[in-house]
């Protein structure tokens, strides 16, 4: 019997069954304009004309760094939603 914890999980799977349950990065009323997603993640978020963070259209946001904009939102206003 093998060892549960030396098994290895292949990303490629992760990040297929997570683009299957269509996971999109969602911003909040809460937004304060802070710029943190933008800086951790450039890719996924900018600032509009009024100073407040959008989520970007991709492909998939897969290895985007998204859980560290979410971790590191001040006012929690960032979270995954299906799409």
């Amino acid at each position: 019997m093998s060892d549960p914890q030396s098994t290895s999980i292949d990303p490629a799977k992760i990040s297929a069954i997570r683009s299957a349950l269509g996971r999109v990065p969602h911003v909040n009323e809460s937004c304060i304009g802070c710029g943190a997603c933008v800086a951790i993640s450039g890719t996924v978020f900018e600032m509009n004309d009024d100073g407040m963070s959008i989520v970007l259209s991709c492909d998939s946001y897969e290895w985007l760094d998204v859980d560290d904009a979410i971790a590191a939102c001040p006012v929690n206003a960032i979270s995954w939603r299906n799409s």
